[in-house]
C-alpha cells in the first residue's frame, strides 16, 4: 500500500452546512475487495492508522499560531509508558515528577478573504476519524468537492478544523501516482491543513485511538477532549518562539509566513523537526525535492531526509469489515500493525489468526 495518494473521484455527499470544511456524513458505499496496486494508488477513501512511538496523552492541549503556522500538542505521558523513541518533532520535559511531551506540526491558515479561527480557547467537538472525499457547501463556494482523503477530521470551532493536506501533486518516482503534501501558509478556506500522517498522530496524541476501524465519517468524542487554544502571534517554549523545519507557503511566489527567526534571530527560536511517512521502496511515494527552504535558512528541504516508515498505513474499504471484526475480538490493533498489515490482511482473508500467523 502507498503512502498519501489521491485521485480525484466524486462521492456522493452533500452538506447542509453552510460554515468553512463542514460536510455531512456521506452514505455508505458498497465495498469491492479486488483492489489492484494501481487502484490503491488512485484512492480517496482509505482508512488510515498510527503506528507510530507517541501514546495518547492525558491533559492534552493543542495551541495554534496564525502568525508562524504551527500546531502544538502538550500533555502528560501516561505512567509507565516508556518512549521507544523521541521523534524529531517532539520535546520533553519534567513536570512534577511526570514526562511532558510536547509534539509540534506545520500548519496552513486561511487565505485572503476567509475567516481563521478567532484568537480564544476552544475544545474538540467531535472527530471524524474516517473521512474519505465528499461533498463541502459553504457560503462563498457553494457546492464544492473536498478532497478528504480518509484523513481525520478534528473539529474545535464550528466548521473550523485540523484535517488533512488536500493538495497533491504528481510524483514522477512512482508513475500515475499523486501524493499529498502541505502548502505551509495562507491558502486554506478557515481550516488548519495539515500533512495528512501529522493529523493521524495528532488525532491519536489527543484522546482518539487511530488504531481502531471506524465507519465512514462517523463522529466520535475523544478520551479526555483536548482543549484548544488558538493565538494571533508565535506560539512559545521554554521562554523561545517555536517554529518547525518544514517549508512555509511553498508553491506560490510571495511566502506569507514569516518564520520567527527573521524577526528575533534563530537564537530565540524552539525548532522543532518533522517527519514524513514513506512506505514505498527508495520512498517513491514521497513528494518530489522542489528545493524548498527548510527551518535552516538556505537549506533546501528534502522530503527523503523526513522518511519514517511504518509509522502510518491504510486500509482500502474493502477490507475493513474483516478488520473490523478482528478489532471487536482482539481490541486495539496492535503497535505493529503497519508493519505487518499485508500479512495480518491475508490471515484474515483466509480466515486465520493474524497473532499466530504474523507473529503479532
Amino acid at each position: 500500500m502507498t503512502r498519501l495518494n489521491l485521485a480525484f473521484v466524486l462521492l456522493a455527499a452533500l452538506s447542509t452546512s453552510l460554515v468553512a470544511c463542514s460536510a455531512a456524513p456521506a452514505d455508505e458505499q458498497g465495498e469491492d475487495v479486488s483492489e489492484t496496486e494501481s487502484e490503491l494508488a488512485k484512492s480517496v477513501d482509505d482508512h488510515w492508522f498510527y503506528d507510530g512511538p507517541l501514546p495518547m496523552l492525558e491533559s492534552a492541549r493543542v495551541t495554534i499560531s496564525l502568525e508562524g503556522h504551527t500546531a502544538r500538542i502538550s500533555g502528560l505521558v501516561p505512567a509507565g509508558f516508556a518512549l521507544s523513541e523521541l521523534p524529531p518533532h517532539a520535546k520533553v520535559q519534567d513536570d512534577a515528577g511526570r514526562t511532558r511531551l510536547d509534539v509540534v506540526y506545520p500548519i496552513a491558515t486561511a487565505r485572503a478573504g476567509k475567516s481563521d479561527a478567532r484568537p480564544g480557547d476552544y475544545r474538540f467537538n467531535n472527530v471524524i476519524p474516517y473521512r474519505p472525499d465528499g461533498i463541502a457547501v459553504t457560503v462563498q463556494e457553494g457546492a464544492h468537492m473536498v478532497t478528504w482523503g480518509g484523513f481525520p477530521f478534528l473539529r474545535y470551532n464550528g466548521g473550523i478544523a485540523l484535517h488533512g493536506p488536500i493538495t497533491a501533486m504528481d510524483n514522477n518516482g512512482a508513475p500515475d501516482m499523486s501524493v499529498w503534501y502541505l502548502q505551509r501558509g495562507e491558502v486554506s478556506g478557515g481550516c488548519n491543513r495539515m500533512m495528512g500522517e501529522h493529523v493521524v498522530e495528532l488525532a491519536h496524541l489527543a484522546g482518539t485511538s487511530m488504531r481502531k476501524v471506524y465507519a465512514k465519517n462517523a463522529q466520535v468524542t475523544p478520551a479526555g477532549v483536548a482543549r484548544v487554544t488558538v493565538i494571533s502571534g508565535y506560539d512559545s517554549y521554554g521562554g523561545k518562539f517555536v517554529d518547525v523545519d518544514y517549508p512555509t507557503d511553498a508553491g506560490v511566489s510571495r511566502s506569507t509566513v514569516t518564520r520567527p527567526a527573521k524577526v528575533y534571530g534563530a537564537d530565540r527560536v524552539a525548532m522543532f523537526g518533522s517527519w514524513i511517512a514513506s512506505a514505498m521502496p527508495g520512498g517513491r511515494d514521497l513528494p518530489p525535492s522542489m528545493k524548498w527552504e527548510g527551518g535552516v535558512s538556505g537549506k533546501p528541504y528534502v522530503f527523503a531526509e523526513h522518511a519514517r516508515k511504518d509509522w502510518i498505513c491504510a486500509v482500502r474499504p474493502g477490507h475493513l469489515a474483516r478488520l473490523s471484526a478482528y478489532v471487536k475480538r482482539a481490541g486495539d490493533l496492535p503497535a505493529s500493525f503497519c508493519e505487518n498489515k499485508t500479512c495480518v490482511l491475508d490471515a484474515l482473508a483466509a480466515g486465520v489468526d493474524p497473532k499466530s500467523r504474523c507473529g503479532l
